[in-house]
């Protein structure tokens, strides 16, 4: 791929330090109270609603806390990118569970946006629709989630 075939703010110019930032993100993905907030985030809560989603903040507790941890540090870890301390492409191959995330979440950013916080996750959604290579990984990913979704839809019925 060269950089005439790339989206505006995309380069094809990863440096070591890129790749420092993008291990240190996987280090921290892999401490054992952040591998347990992904997991429930990621794979154990599917919320229909954004009244379920609004239950778990009102519950506070470890699975509100749980939602914090991950969403907070998707939200850290696209700044790098946004403030040009990482290099965009290479963050766009190592972010497949932040697009799972927001593809399962979009639905409630929203509501998120008027009763949380009006930049909720703005950073991270404008990353993933200003490029068509990021719009293509977001559709990809969406379908995986639209049928694990409909899956669980259906062994819950």
């Amino acid at each position: 791929m060269t950089d005439q075939s790339l989206s505006p703010g995309m380069t094809n110019k990863a440096t070591h330090a890129d790749v420092d930032i993008i291990l240190r993100l996987y280090q921290i993905r892999s401490e054992p109270t952040m591998r347990e907030a992904r997991k429930f985030i990621i794979f154990d809560f599917w919320p229909s609603s954004f009244e379920e989603l609004g239950r778990l903040f009102a519950g506070g507790g470890k699975e509100f806390a749980y939602f914090r941890q991950v969403t907070s540090y998707w939200d850290m870890a696209i700044s790098f990118v946004a403030r040009g301390a990482l290099d965009p492409l290479l963050f766009l191959d190592n972010c497949n569970e932040m697009i799972f995330a927001y593809a399962k979440y979009k639905q409630f950013l929203p509501q998120l946006r008027e009763n949380v916080n009006p930049q909720f996750w703005k950073r991270v959604e404008d990353f993933l629709t200003g490029s068509p290579e990021a719009q293509q990984k977001v559709a990809a990913i969406t379908k995986n989630v639209e049928r694990v979704r409909e899956q669980r839809m259906k062994a819950a019925a």
